[in-house]
C-alpha cells in the first residue's frame, strides 16, 4: 500500500522529543557506555519504536479530536497499520544486529505492552488503574532499564541505588501521564475509555501529579545520595524550576476555568518539561561522560631500618681520615634539616666486621659494584612497594577494578620489571595496562600523575594505580666532592602508592580534583642535577646552584602560565633540600608555615626522590578541614635537567 503524508504524520515522530529524557538520563548514569550501541539504541527507540506505538494507537483509536502532538489528526488508513508492523520488525532486527540480545528482548516486551495497551482485543487503556500502571512501568522504569541495556551492553545491576532510580523514573512518568489525558476526557469516554485523569477530575489530576513528582524527587534524592553524588540532585532541581512554575500557572488557570485544561496548554506543559529535562540530562552527560580525574588514597612506606641523621653522619665520617673532609661532612649534615632517614641496608649503625652489604672495613673498599646494588634493589623494591600499596583502604576488594598501573623509579632497573612483579604478587588483572616512568628523578611522581590524569580524562571508568619506589641509599658512594657531601647526607629510601580515578571517592574529607600541570626545563641547569651509571653504582650530580636556579625561575614560570601564589591555600613542595625549600618560599613570598608539611617530611625522612612529594601531599590532604572546600593545592617537584614540574589540585564536593 502507498504511504501518504497523513500516514507519516500520524507516526508523530517529533513527539519522541518529549520521550527522550529517560534515555538521556540513562546515558548520563550508565557505568559503561558502548557509544556505537548507544547511538543505535537511541535511533531505534525514538525513530522506530515510539513512532510505531504512536501510529498503532492512532490506527486503533481513529481519533477525530486533538491527540498528543497533533491538534487536528487526519484519519488513518490501512497503510498506517502495515507501516507500524514494519517499524516494529525493523527495530527488533536492527537491535539484534547492531545492539545486543538483551536490548532486543526488552524492545519486544515494550512493543507487546504498547500493543496490549491500545488493541481492541485487550485494550488495557480502558482500565483506569491497569492502563495507568502499564504506562508508568513501561515508559518509566522499564524504558530506563532497556536504555541501559542498549547503552552499556549489559543488564542494569539491581542494587539499592538503581532500584531508587527505577522508582524515580516511574514516578516521573506517573506525574506526567495524567496531565497528557486531562483534555481528552470527553473523547476517551466516547471511545469507552475511562482514564485515571477522568476519575481524579481536573483539580484531582493536578494534585495527583504534584504528589507523584514529589515522590519522584524523593527517589532521585535517595539515588544520588546513595551514590554520593548529592550535588547532581540539586543541579536537577534548578532545571525543574520552570516546570514547576508553568505547572503552578496552569493549575491556577484550571482552578478558575476548567476549559483551560485544553490541548494547547497541555502541549505547553509538554514543551516546557521536555526542554528543561532534556537540557538537564544533557548537562549530566557532559558532567559524567566527559570525565575528570581525582586523586585519592595516598599511602606511604619506608624500610624497617631507620637511622638518626647523626648515625648516618658518623658512618660517613668513619670512611675517611681526612680532617678537612670530616669537617665538611659535619657542616653539611648540620644544615640539612634532617633528623631521620630510612634504608633497606642494615649496615649503617654496625661495626665494619658486621656489615652485610658493604665490604667489612671502615674504608668501605672495594665499593659494591653496580650489579650488587641492582641485586639489592630487586630484592627489596617489590616488597617495599607492596607495603605501601596494601595500606590503600579496601585494596583487596577494589584491585580488580584497577585498569592501569604506572610504576616510577630512578634507583634501580631489572626485567621483568617492578610493574610485572607487582602484578604477579598482588594478583592484579593480567590484562591491566601498564607503563613505567624510569630514571627521571625527584619530580617523576608528578610526571606519572600527568599520565594518570590523561588516562582518566580519556576513559570514563579508569582507575590508575601509581607506585613510586626509590632505594636511594643503595647508591651511597665513598666520594667527598661537593655533590656527594650533599647527596650522601640527604637521600633515603621510601615508597608511595596512590589511586587516580575518573570519579571522586570519600577517602579524604573532600574529593581532590586534579586541575592541571605545568612544566619548565632550565637548560642552564643541565649539569646541576643528574644521574649517571658507573661500575660502582649510580653517580649523582647535585650542585649547590640548584636552589638558586629554582629561586630565580619559579616566580617567572608561574607568572608565564597565569598562576598566582595567593590563589593557593595549601602547598606540597618536594623537599629537595632545606635550602631549596627556603629559597622556594622566599621566591614566592610565602609564609614558611604554609610549607610545614614539606619541612616535616624532610626532617623525618630526608629526600627519597620521586615518592617524597607524595609523602608531603599525603600530610596535606589528611589535614583537610570542612572550611577548605574549594581551596586550591599547589604541588611542585624538581628533577634532572634542571626541570620543574607542578600540579594544581582542588578540594571539591564528592
Amino acid at each position: 500500500m502507498p504511504i501518504d503524508r497523513n500516514t507519516i504524520k500520524l507516526l508523530r515522530i517529533p513527539f519522541s522529543f518529549f520521550l527522550a529524557p529517560l534515555f538521556l538520563f540513562a546515558y548520563s548514569q550508565a557505568e559503561t557506555v558502548v557509544h556505537r550501541q548507544a547511538l543505535w539504541s537511541f535511533l531505534i527507540i525514538h525513530f522506530l519504536v515510539y513512532p510505531a506505538s504512536n501510529g498503532y494507537n492512532s490506527y486503533v483509536d481513529r481519533d477525530e479530536d486533538s491527540i498528543g502532538g497533533l491538534e487536528k489528526p487526519p484519519l488513518p488508513t490501512r497503510s498506517l497499520f502495515y507501516l507500524t508492523i514494519f517499524l516494529d520488525v525493523a527495530a527488533t532486527v536492527l537491535a539484534l544486529v547492531f545492539v545486543n540480545t538483551l536490548f532486543a528482548f526488552c524492545l519486544v516486551l515494550y512493543i507487546g505492552a504498547s500493543r496490549a495497551y491500545s488493541s481492541r482485543q485487550i485494550r488495557l487503556k480502558k482500565y483506569p488503574v491497569m492502563g495507568f500502571l502499564t504506562v508508568v512501568i513501561f515508559q518509566g522504569a522499564f524504558t530506563y532499564y532497556m536504555s541501559i541495556a542498549g547503552i552499556s551492553g549489559g543488564a542494569l545491576r539491581l542494587d539499592t541505588a538503581n532500584i531508587f532510580v527505577l522508582l524515580g523514573c516511574s514516578f516521573q512518568i506517573a506525574g506526567a501521564y495524567p496531565l497528557t489525558q486531562v483534555y481528552q476526557h470527553e473523547q476517551d469516554l466516547r471511545d469507552g475509555v475511562v482514564t485515571l485523569s477522568y476519575k481524579l477530575g481536573y483539580i484531582g489530576t493536578f494534585a495527583f501529579t504534584a504528589a507523584m513528582f514529589v515522590l519522584c524527587n524523593v527517589f532521585y534524592y535517595l539515588y544520588f545520595t546513595t551514590r554520593e553524588l548529592g550535588m547532581i540532585f540539586y543541579i536537577i532541581q534548578v532545571f525543574f524550576i520552570p516546570i514547576v512554575a508553568w505547572f503552578g500557572i496552569w493549575f491556577s488557570l484550571v482552578w478558575k476555568d476548567h476549559r483551560q485544561a485544553n490541548f494547547r496548554n497541555t502541549m505547553r506543559m509538554n514543551w516546557v518539561a521536555a526542554i528543561c529535562m532534556n537540557s538537564c540530562f544533557i548537562v549530566l552527560i557532559i558532567i559524567n561522560r566527559i570525565p575528570l580525574s581525582y586523586l585519592s588514597s595516598i599511602e606511604t612506606a619506608v624500610p624497617e631500618y631507620g637511622y638518626a641523621q647523626e648515625t648516618l653522619t658518623d658512618f660517613y665520617l668513619r670512611s675517611t681520615d681526612d680532617l678537612n673532609t670530616r669537617r665538611k661532612i659535619r657542616i653539611v649534615a648540620s644544615k640539612t634539616g634532617i633528623e631521620k632517614r630510612y634504608s633497606v641496608i642494615s649496615d649503617f649503625d654496625k661495626n665494619p666486621e658486621e656489615f652485610e652489604f658493604f665490604n667489612r672495613n671502615a674504608a668501605l673498599m672495594p665499593e659494591p659494584t653496580l650489579s650488587e646494588r641492582m641485586r639489592l634493589y630487586q630484592k627489596h623494591a617489590t616488597a617495599l612497594s607492596r607495603k605501601a600499596i596494601e595500606q590503600i583502604p579496601g585494596f583487596e576488594t577494589s584491585k580488580n577494578h584497577i585498569t592501569h598501573l604506572i610504576t616510577v623509579t630512578c634507583t634501580g632497573l631489572f626485567a621483568p620489571g617492578l610493574d610485572v612483579e607487582l602484578m604477579r604478587e598482588l594478583k592484579l588483572n593480567p590484562a591491566i595496562e601498564r607503563s613505567s616512568v624510569n630514571f627521571m628523578g625527584c619530580n617523576a611522581a608528578i610526571l606519572a600523575l600527568k599520565n594518570a590524569d590523561a588516562i582518566c580524562k580519556s576513559h570514563a571508568n579508569a582507575k590508575v594505580l601509581v607506585v613510586c619506589t626509590e632505594l636511594c641509599s643503595i647508591h651511597f658512594q665513598k666520594r667527598y666532592n661537593d655533590d656527594y657531601l650533599l647527596s650522601n647526607m640527604l637521600f633515603g629510601d621510601g615508597a608511595a602508592a596512590l589511586l587516580v580515578s575518573s570519579r571522586p571517592d570519600d577517602r579524604y574529607l573532600h574529593a581532590v580534583k586534579i586541575d592541571g600541570f605545568n612544566s619548565m626545563v632550565l637548560h642552564n641547569g643541565y649539569s646541576d642535577m643528574a644521574w649517571q651509571l658507573s661500575e660502582t653504582g649510580f653517580i649523582m650530580n647535585l650542585s649547590s646552584y640548584v636552589p638558586d636556579l629554582i629561586r630565580e625561575n619559579i616566580g617567572p614560570m608561574l607568572k608565564a602560565v597565569g598562576l598566582k601564589p595567593e590563589d593557593y591555600k595549601h602547598w606540597a613542595v618536594h623537599p629537595g633540600g632545606k635550602r631549596i625549600v627556603d629559597d622556594f618560599a622566599a621566591a614566592l613570598e610565602l609564609d614558611k608555615c604554609l610549607l610545614g608539611p614539606t619541612y616535616d617530611v624532610l626532617k623525618n625522612y630526608g629526600n627519597m626522590s620521586s615518592p617524597t612529594v607524595l609523602f608531603v601531599l599525603k600530610e596535606v590532604l589528611e589535614k583537610a578541614k570542612p572550611e577548605h572546600l574549594d581551596n586550591r593545592i599547589f604541588t611542585a617537584a624538581f628533577g634532572p635537567g634542571l626541570s620543574i614540574e607542578t600540579m594544581q589540585l582542588r578540594y571539591v564536593q564528592a
